[in-house]
């Protein structure tokens, strides 16, 4: 028989090691601390190396314990992949995303993404807030960031979330054909200081970037109209309400459709881009790399059908 290690202890090491916290690990996997603790001791003992340098206050994985980790989440997605296969469940990828880009941008397109691949579920949540390197039970996750674009390790521990970019971010005003041909054309961006306009609470910042950035001084915001979610800023501004900050990747049917127009050919690039995050525990996986495949795909056809939408909106 293979002197194998007690396989519980692998799902608590993991844990442990996620959260570099026995504290956090145990109010994941619904136990004590003490718990955790015990069980990454026995691991240990079976190994006969530590995994972890402790502390008073904390507990941190040393070099080998970082290598170990790799090792376990491949291992643990290798079981899980192999239960789904030997069970009923279809092949599940789990995503989180920023609302706007769930909304806005993957909803119109995962139709397609069914038809190719049909036995693949899909199970989508969305979260306003920035990536939780804590969380284990997601696959991807869309989110925003202004870090480097290069793909890249999200945080120091190793490998374990992988971060690349999905489409670099524009900024636009626009507004409704409607709502444009009643006040005219603005000569330049000084002349919406007294215009109506509308602006996401999450992205309250978006008008004054591009102001910034065409060189000229922010109109007083305090009579603008904000909103919690982008789709009921665009919606607003499709009813002609007011003009918006556009960002062209998430408004492309609107353009299209001319339901909303550009104001001016001044785009500004955003302070962040839009980028996918996968986890190391299952980047391998089937589904996983074929969602992953798909996305990006999307997105660099995306990319081009907008660039050209812009260009030739008059």
């Amino acid at each position: 028989m293979l002197p194998l290690p007690p396989l519980e202890s692998l799902r608590f090491f993991e844990a442990a090691a996620r959260h570099q916290s026995f504290v956090g690990a145990a109010d994941e996997l619904g136990v004590t601390p003490p718990a955790v603790a015990h069980r990454v001791r026995a691991l240990e003992k079976h190994l006969d190396a530590d995994l972890f340098d402790r502390s008073a206050r904390n507990v941190r994985l040393n070099r080998r314990g970082r290598a170990y980790l790799k090792d376990v989440q491949r291992i643990l997605a290798d079981v899980h992949a192999i239960s789904q296969r030997t069970g009923r469940q279809p092949p599940r990828v789990g995503i989180v995303s920023v609302e706007a880009v769930a909304e806005s941008w993957l909803m119109p397109r995962l139709p397609s993404f069914r038809v190719a691949h049909p036995d693949i579920a899909i199970e989508l949540e969305t979260n306003h807030r920035g990536v939780d390197p804590k969380r284990s039970d997601f696959d991807c996750w869309f989110a925003y960031t202004d870090e480097t674009a290069a793909a890249r390790p999200l945080s120091q521990r190793e490998n374990t979330l992988l971060e690349e970019t999905l489409y670099e971010e524009q900024l636009l005003p626009v507004c409704s054909p409607a709502l444009l041909a009643a006040r005219g054309k603005p000569r330049r961006p000084a002349d919406l200081h007294d215009w109506p306009l509308l602006y996401d609470l999450g992205w309250d910042a978006d008008w004054s970037y591009w102001f910034t950035r065409q060189g000229e001084v922010t109109p007083d915001l305090s009579q603008a109209s904000g909103f919690r979610l982008y789709s009921m800023v665009m919606h607003a501004a499709v009813s002609g309400i007011g003009a918006a900050i556009g960002r062209p990747m998430l408004i492309a049917r609107e353009l299209e459709g001319r339901t909303l127009v550009p104001i001016f050919d001044r785009q500004a690039e955003a302070p962040a881009r839009c980028c996918l995050i996968t986890t190391a525990a299952s980047r391998h996986r089937p589904e996983v790399q074929a969602f992953r495949k798909w996305v990006l795909g999307e997105a660099e056809t995306a990319a081009r059908t907008v660039a050209g939408t812009v260009r030739t909106t008059p």
